[in-house]
């Protein structure tokens, strides 16, 4: 294991502490859970980046700046979104699939490694749906009752 790998796991697990103590403070609300798991991933995003940067900077050069900063840039508009408190579910949503479609797009290398948040991503994006409230079902009865 290199320097960088291990750094990487460090930040990684350090992100990940945030995360739930985070979650663990605001009682696991679906907005909390949703912003926890969007730290999650770009935590795990950032510890990846920071593990292969260097296999990465020897193979590609100057190549993994946009290599490595999609994933990255990916990993940290949907924490903006949700900081902003707009549009979190679809920037969630794009974001998973930017990442899915770039972790196998470069697939044959160290790429595959960015479908772990882009899995934990689209966690975050169904948790993040507010389901759409019906009627109550004092007035679902009352109109059940007039038919």
């Amino acid at each position: 294991m290199t320097v960088a790998a291990v750094v990487g796991v460090v930040l990684a697990l350090f992100v990940a502490a945030v995360a739930f103590v985070y979650l663990g403070r605001r009682r696991a609300t679906p907005s909390a859970l949703g912003r926890s798991l969007r730290l999650l991933a770009l935590g795990v995003t950032l510890g990846i980046v920071v593990a292969v940067l260097p296999d990465m900077l020897s193979d590609s050069g100057a190549a993994a700046g946009y290599l490595l900063g999609v994933p990255t840039v990916a990993a940290l508009l949907p924490l903006a979104a949700d900081l902003a408190g707009r549009a979190v579910g679809v920037t969630t949503t794009l974001a998973a699939m930017v990442m899915v479609v770039w972790g196998l797009l470069l697939g044959l290398g160290d790429g595959v490694y960015f479908v772990i948040p882009a899995l934990v991503l689209g966690a975050a994006a169904v948790v993040s749906v507010t389901p759409r409230r019906g009627m109550p079902a004092a007035e679902r009865q009352d109109r059940a009752g007039d038919a």
